[in-house]
């Protein structure tokens, strides 16, 4: 006969559970004891850890710590908690929100700084009981972990930050701790830091051994690389364009000094205040970084560009010194030639007797020298009885200069301006010119004969009418053409013609282009508009290779895949 639907007894699962959990927690269970080993031995107790990491919110470099939010899981078996499932599958587990009913491992993070629980609405964390007696237990937690950082190659650097899982009491023949064979770390799907990229992560085990014994410990490593775009753009685009705003003074006149100083010392403050923000950022340590090499170096640029207007200001006071001296030397030349063109004509008139055009001796006629007046009379010739007469003179135009009277004209120069005359041995500066060979220019109506060598081209500046000359070794004896030297004495000779073309055409290069510049203030600007951009282009090219190589090669990655 069958039973009435109505009449059957509806089961309370609920009710179920609890006489479940009454049973297994009454009063035979001890939560200060812990669980046995595998197979019910007295072996350590097993922990199968597995960590969810929900987000990284900040990697600090300058305290070297790192915040993260994890959902936190342990799972143990306690045979102790086995009870019967009479319920035939319905009731999976038992569910318990206060964890402190059963026995729990006393984990702790070992790196840990500051750690705080979920609490809201309700404590973030459960325990479940499954009929065999395995128990899981999960709690999300947010952690604030030590990183130390090996900031050598800071901003193109890599940083290694572990979480350091162990147990503070129970030793490793009480207690071991094993990742989850499956998924022991797992990530949230998209999570994005604003300055790095989780680039990889791994588990590992790091069993420590200290004075109380061995203890199990396992780590997660979390490999972080630093996004560089960040930094191109906020530091190392604007200290390049810094060092480029330096040069614009090597463009500016030289007399401009409130403009070029105002340029300079703006630039360099500005240098060091941006560089006073980048160590702001970063902890004081005793090595040096890959941006302190960058930042040290264009602010060397900077300043170096401030020196530069210091020298070519110098310079420049120095041209126009030497700009007065060459006028001086100019108009003593001038009236060294009037003076002495009116010699030569007094002396041509007393050879041929006296004339009226010369008139009577103490009167002065005017006569046109290369389109100068001069005052010409017995008087004005016995002014320059100090000078000397045409034969005793050796520096007389028209006569060769010996050794012993190189220097007339530059002591009758002397003698002019009130200095006492040279009584030193000649020299002469150009080492292809022999004593000989030097004349005064011939003299005639005109002027100075520009085609004949004149010793007042060795009293100028060295840069004022010098050839550009390259001196060449010939080849080396029995290398040459024709001689038995053979092809590699043959190849030596050439290369050294080689050598001493490139050489000729450099030298040839750079003196035609500084020639358009006589003034050496303006040849240093010019040189500078050259030398500082390839510098600094050097330094680019040396820095980048030698920091990406290093990035690649450096040891605390060597073992990463």
């Amino acid at each position: 006969m069958s039973v009435p639907r109505s009449r059957i007894e509806k089961v309370n699962y609920r009710q179920k559970e609890k006489q479940v959990l009454d049973s297994i927690l009454g009063q035979g269970y001890d939560k200060r004891i812990r669980p046995s080993g595998r197979n019910e031995t007295d072996g350590p107790a097993i922990i199968n850890v597995n960590i969810y990491l929900r987000t990284i919110s900040r990697i600090d470099d300058v305290k070297m710590e790192y915040s993260v939010q994890v959902t936190f899981r342990e799972q143990w078996n306690d045979e102790r908690l086995r009870y019967y499932d009479e319920t035939k599958g319905r009731l999976k587990y038992l569910t318990l929100t206060d964890p402190t009913k059963v026995w729990m491992p006393d984990t702790f993070f070992r790196n840990e700084k500051e750690a705080r629980k979920h609490e809201i609405i309700v404590p973030n964390v459960y325990v479940r009981i499954f009929p065999n007696g395995e128990i899981l237990y999960s709690i999300r937690i947010s952690l604030t972990l030590a990183c130390p950082m090996d900031l050598r190659l800071y901003p193109l650097d890599k940083q290694v930050c572990v979480l350091q899982i162990a147990s503070y009491g129970w030793a490793k023949d009480d207690l071991i701790y094993q990742w989850k064979e499956k998924d022991p770390v797992q990530v949230v799907h998209g999570l994005h830091l604003p300055r790095f990229t989780l680039e990889q992560y791994k588990s590992a085990y790091c069993d420590v051994i200290t004075n109380t014994g061995e203890y199990s410990c396992l780590k997660v490593e979390l490999i972080f690389k630093r996004e560089f775009s960040y930094y191109l753009i906020t530091i190392y685009v604007p200290c390049c364009m810094l060092v480029i705003v330096s040069w614009v003074s090597f463009w500016l006149d030289q007399n401009a000094i409130p403009a070029r100083v105002s340029l300079g010392v703006t630039t360099l403050l500005t240098m060091s205040t941006q560089t006073s923000g980048i160590n702001a950022q970063l902890p004081p340590v005793s090595y040096t970084k890959a941006i302190d090499v960058w930042t040290g170096v264009c602010q060397c640029f900077v300043f170096c560009a401030l020196l530069e207007f210091a020298l070519v200001n110098y310079a420049s006071r120095s041209d126009m010194q030497r700009d007065r001296a060459r006028e001086r030397m100019e108009r003593a030349r001038r009236q060294w030639e009037l003076e002495h063109a009116d010699m030569e004509q007094t002396q041509q008139s007393g050879s041929n007797g006296p004339t009226n055009s010369l008139g009577p001796p103490g009167s002065f006629a005017r006569t046109s020298i290369g389109g100068a007046t001069t005052l010409s009379g017995a008087n004005s010739h016995q002014t320059m009885n100090h000078i000397g007469s045409a034969a005793d003179q050796d520096g007389i135009p028209g006569f060769p200069l010996k050794k012993r009277g190189g220097h007339n004209f530059a002591n009758a120069l002397r003698e002019m301006n009130g200095a006492e005359p040279y009584r030193g041995t000649t020299t002469y500066p150009h080492p292809h010119h022999s004593n000989d060979d030097l004349t005064f220019p011939s003299m005639n109506t005109t002027g100075f004969n520009t085609s004949q060598p004149s010793s007042l081209a060795y009293m100028l500046p060295p840069e004022m009418g010098r050839p550009c000359e390259v001196h060449m070794n010939p080849f080396p004896p029995g290398s040459g053409p024709g001689h038995g030297g053979g092809f590699a004495a043959g190849m030596t000779g050439t290369g050294n013609l080689i050598g001493h073309t490139c050489t000729y055409l450099l030298c040839c290069g750079t003196r035609g282009l500084l020639s358009k510049f006589p003034s050496r203030a303006k040849r240093i600007d010019v040189i500078s508009r050259f030398i500082f951009p390839l510098i600094f282009a050097i330094f680019n090219l040396a820095y980048w290779l030698y920091y990406l190589f290093a990035k690649s090669k450096s040891p605390q990655f060597e073992d990463t895949p």
